[in-house]
């Protein structure tokens, strides 16, 4: 794998980072035996939410990485921890009467985190939606607040869009404050045609210029495409949800192309689908899920692979 740093941190971030949605109490081994595998191939991000878990809402991912930070302390120095929380009106368990966007959540949502992680920090907090009708000043003062208290080394927002993103760090800017850095917007090689899921951020192309412009860190959710790259072809349309979002004559093409390639280089599709999301010329983590270590072995092979900027142009159809 190969790694980048990013302001407030020392700490050395993989460009393979480990989705822990499905995480629950009940598949504890598996979920260890995951996580360790992760860590023995070198990943270091590993990225949560309180929403993450199966049954979701209740904090179950974040609960299962705390016993296993509590099992291992020894790793904690070494592994980047990214959650995210708030989505409006969700996490009733957690937040009674569903979540809210303002600074009392932001404290609340951090110290419930922190509480089920067993840890004193976390990496990197992130919003893991929007509300835009709420102003971006206090939200910034908030955490950074959270920043001088040490309980984050640093903040960002999932699903923003990058117009608000620009409205949080340059207030951030223009008042002293610690700015954000990083977003995590759904990223793929193959583009989606609408959001996976309401409230949600697609990057299209003019997002990639801005990432490139700030070298902003992106954090790249379903980067295989939710399975676009396994499952879809044309005679395929079982999966409602795939063909809404992902089916396209542009995607077929790019999938055929990943394929033309992946055969010149003697590697998987799979492998190629991911080097195009971490091979950008900005920072990127691209997420990947797992239900064994077999599959971290897979997903995370990977993240050594070079993409030159033609091939990343051919597989995005621009030559």
């Amino acid at each position: 794998m190969k790694y980048f740093s990013i302001a407030n941190s020392n700490k050395k971030i993989s460009n393979i980072g480990l989705g822990t949605m499905t995480f629950h109490p009940d598949s504890k081994d598996r979920d260890f035996s995951i996580l360790n595998e992760f860590v023995k191939q070198g990943g270091t991000f590993i990225d949560t939410a309180e929403v993450y878990g199966l049954v979701e809402e209740h904090g179950y991912s974040e609960m299962v990485i705390g016993d296993w930070l509590e099992e291992n302390p020894e790793v904690r120095d070494k592994i980047f921890i990214l959650s995210k929380g708030l989505i409006p009106g969700y996490c009733a368990p957690i937040h009674p009467g569903g979540a809210k966007i303002n600074p009392e959540y932001i404290h609340k949502a951090i110290e419930g985190s922190l509480k089920r992680m067993k840890t004193k920090y976390l990496d990197l907090w992130m919003f893991h939606r929007d509300d835009p009708s709420q102003d971006v000043g206090p939200l910034v003062d908030a955490l950074d607040e959270e920043i001088k208290a040490g309980n984050i080394r640093g903040y960002g927002a999932s699903n923003w869009s990058v117009k608000r993103i620009q409205e949080a760090i340059d207030y951030a800017n223009n008042n002293n404050k610690t700015p954000m850095q990083g977003s995590s917007p759904h990223f793929s090689l193959a583009k989606a045609n609408e959001p996976y899921w309401p409230d949600t951020v697609v990057t299209d192309q003019n997002d990639k210029k801005w990432f490139e412009k700030n070298n902003f860190l992106l954090v790249a959710w379903s980067s295989l495409g939710r399975g676009f790259f396994a499952r879809a072809n044309k005679n395929y349309t079982d999966d409602a949800d795939l063909v809404r979002v992902f089916y396209s004559k542009e995607n077929f093409e790019k999938k055929d192309r990943a394929s033309t390639l992946a055969k010149i280089k003697g590697i998987s599709i799979y492998e190629i689908a991911i080097a195009y999301v971490i091979n950008q010329k900005f920072p990127v983590v691209a997420l990947v899920g797992a239900e064994s270590p077999e599959e971290i072995i897979t997903n995370t092979k990977a993240g050594s692979l070079t993409l030159s900027p033609e091939e990343i142009n051919w597989l995005d159809l621009i030559k």
